[in-house]
């Protein structure tokens, strides 16, 4: 990957050994997506409240709840998983130098002893962006919790009926905030 920049990934995305990297949309447009997103994680709940029909005010609350519930969840997942591929790909390297340093009084000759190479950054990049598929993985155990408590619903629809709408809906929604976020089209989540 010699050739690789990170201002000229096509926009179909750049094929690499590390699997596909895409380019993230313009910060703007991300806050926008975002943005969008949260407030689509209200509406979902409020739409699967609509086909439930005569539900109670608490119970409406609670279908709005496991899709909110998915996206921090989702978002605060990412966030750990991305600490995790900075630690592998940074943090080791510091830590052998530091050590050195430290117990061995032998400094790093240059600057590439410690930093990683351009081809383990584009796999950290890579990896970054797939983190984004735990929106995906989280809401298949909170989809499981929606649907088990919708099953206990007092509505005109079958009980199993609810509970599979409710499992779906959250797996469904799921599974589009993670493409949204390995596509590069949520921000990065950062830690304060």
């Amino acid at each position: 990957m010699s050739g690789w920049e990170p201002t000229r990934i096509p926009a179909e995305g750049l094929e690499t050994p590390h699997g596909t990297l895409y380019r993230p949309l313009s910060e703007g447009r991300q806050l926008l997506v975002v943005l969008t997103a949260f407030l689509a994680s209200l509406g979902v709940g409020g739409l699967v409240a609509l086909v439930a029909g005569d539900l109670s005010d608490a119970a409406r609350v609670v279908l709005h709840f496991w899709f909110v519930l998915v996206f921090f969840v989702g978002y605060a997942t990412w966030v750990a998983r991305l600490s995790a591929i900075a630690f592998d790909g940074l943090g080791r390297s510091l830590l052998v130098a530091l050590w050195n340093l430290l117990v061995h009084r032998r400094k790093p000759a240059s600057p590439a002893d410690v930093l990683p190479s351009r081809d383990k950054l584009l796999e950290m990049v890579v990896r970054a962006q797939q983190a984004g598929g735990s929106f995906w993985r989280v809401s298949w155990s909170i989809a499981a919790l929606a649907a088990l408590v919708a099953l206990f619903f007092d509505t005109q629809l079958e009980s199993r009926t609810l509970a599979l709408i409710v499992f779906g809906s959250v797996l469904t929604w799921g599974w589009l905030l993670g493409r949204l976020g390995s596509r590069g089209w949520l921000p990065f989540p950062e830690e304060e």
